[in-house]
């Protein structure tokens, strides 16, 4: 929200467990909050399915300026497989996540302004091909059915 201020453009909000403190009180469950932005500020609440792939499709770039170690980052990648290029701080895996191809990292205001000059000149065709080619879902599928088996094997997970 403050980089949107600062930057001035229209921010599109979506997200769910954090997004859903502000309705707590009374106050905040009114939208106090929300309505106290401006109009280029429009809150989604939960997005799932084709509205968020239209969401993400749409969009000039996936704001994620995330301050904890991510451990791998679902949600830019859903992005980049989307064509829309990520801005994020570098976080986590997130270094090994986003490519040349598929975003750019910031870590101060004017490391954001610079990063939001060049996502433009990202190709949403490559970016797609970069994120489908690291991150094929066949991938993740097969991983997921390997662990199932160790663990009916017996396994423990630590």
């Amino acid at each position: 929200v403050d980089l949107a201020k600062k930057y001035d453009f229209k921010l599109d909000i979506a997200g769910g467990s954090r997004w859903k403190l502000l309705g707590r009180s009374k106050t905040r469950r009114e939208g106090v909050f929300f309505k106290s932005l401006s109009s280029r500020f429009r809150y989604h609440g939960m997005v799932d399915g084709e509205p968020k792939v239209r969401l993400l499709g749409e969009t000039r770039a996936f704001l994620n300026p995330i301050s904890w170690e991510e451990p791998f980052g679902n949600a830019p990648v859903e992005s980049m497989l989307c064509g829309t290029p990520v801005l994020t701080t570098a976080r986590g895996a997130l270094p090994e996540t986003v490519d040349a191809d598929t975003g750019r990292f910031f870590d101060t205001d004017d490391e954001f302004a610079r990063g939001l000059g060049e996502i433009g000149g990202l190709s949403a065709h490559r970016c797609r091909e970069s994120a489908a080619d690291r991150f094929p879902i066949e991938k993740a599928a097969k991983a997921y059915v390997e662990l199932y088996h160790r663990i009916l094997d017996g396994e423990a997970l630590p």
